[in-house]
């Protein structure tokens, strides 16, 4: 994860776009999951009829975090959408009811299309040490089904997981950059939020100036694709507000509300955020000038000395000492 933190961080500082480690990232975590998924069904199809039924019967049966997942995926559900249907709750029994359900309305849908002349039809077969098993044509848009449900899953806690470490880690590596001393910032926390020592649940840091007057950062990717960011961050009044890209609208709205925008696709980013924090009483200095290949041989440097669970004590400490 670090390795791919720091290729992402680097696109960051030099304007590029950083997406495409992402989705390398979810197609690796696609792939290894479509092959154990696979070699499920393949083992079950080749045992007899009802198959499906007997896979999420037994995958109830199992414990485990990656096996509620699983009997989501062969119901060809996702959590979040029983969440939905439920008001809240996707314990394992509704899970397995749901998906029963799910895949007999499926079941009858297809039956009433299956003889369509208008319909393609797909077969698909799976093969493994020369042993072949074949699925029916409900059979095959039922694991499209499966294959699908897994994706969505997946591609929506990769974006939601490296979008975190992406962002720590991009804010640990800009302030190690321009030399804050570390007793003078904090890395915001879930825990620091949850006991209101953050005003808001949205800063992801805290920098105190020389009269320990706190300056709150808060850190946005994806901005030019998600106008609304930028409304809601100048809503909560952060000093300054760090995205890849907004547009000029916006731009005039927090220069009208007094909030810095630094954009990461203009050039020299980095001097932008030293020259914000040095104009606001922070200690810091002056990034070095260097290479495209010195700043990523220095931002992988820093990315390795990083240590989350030493930032997670920091705060602690820091919580400590606003809570006595």
């Amino acid at each position: 994860m670090k390795e791919l933190i720091g290729k992402i961080v680097h696109s960051v500082l030099t304007g590029q776009d950083y997406r495409t480690y992402v989705l390398a990232t979810i197609n690796k975590r696609f792939l290894d999951k479509a092959q154990k998924l696979i070699s499920e069904i393949f083992e079950y199809k080749r045992k007899g009829n009802n198959w499906l039924e007997k896979l999420l019967d037994d995958t109830y049966k199992k414990q485990g975090k990656n096996n509620k997942f699983k009997l989501l995926w062969f119901g060809g559900l996702n959590d979040k959408t029983v969440k939905n249907m439920t008001g809240g709750t996707s314990a394992k029994r509704v899970c397995l009811d749901l998906g029963k359900k799910n895949i007999k309305a499926l079941q009858l849908l297809l039956e009433e299309f299956e003889n369509s002349e208008d319909l393609y039809q797909m077969i698909i077969n799976i093969e493994k040490d020369k042993e072949k098993i074949s699925l029916d044509y409900i059979e095959s848009l039922f694991f499209m089904n499966i294959i699908s449900a897994m994706k969505l899953t997946i591609q929506g806690g990769a974006w939601s997981e490296v979008g975190k470490k992406t962002e720590k880690g991009l804010l640990f590596v800009i302030f190690k950059m321009i030399n804050i001393p570390d007793e003078r910032y904090i890395l915001t926390n879930e825990e620091m939020k949850k006991k209101g020592l953050v005003k808001n649940r949205e800063i992801d840091a805290i920098v105190l100036n020389d009269k320990n007057e706190a300056l709150t950062v808060e850190l946005k990717l994806l901005g030019i694709g998600n106008p609304e960011i930028g409304d809601e961050a100048f809503s909560r009044n952060v000093n300054l507000f760090l995205t890849d890209k907004l547009t000029e609208m916006m731009k005039d709205e927090a220069k009208n509300q007094g909030i810095t925008v630094i954009e990461f696709r203009q050039k020299n980013p980095l001097f932008k955020i030293y020259e914000f924090f040095s104009s606001n009483g922070v200690s810091c200095n002056k990034p070095e000038e260097m290479s495209a290949e010195e700043l990523e041989k220095s931002i992988n440097k820093i990315i390795r000395e990083w240590r989350e669970e030493q930032e997670d004590l920091k705060i602690v400490k820091k919580l400590k000492e606003w809570t006595k």
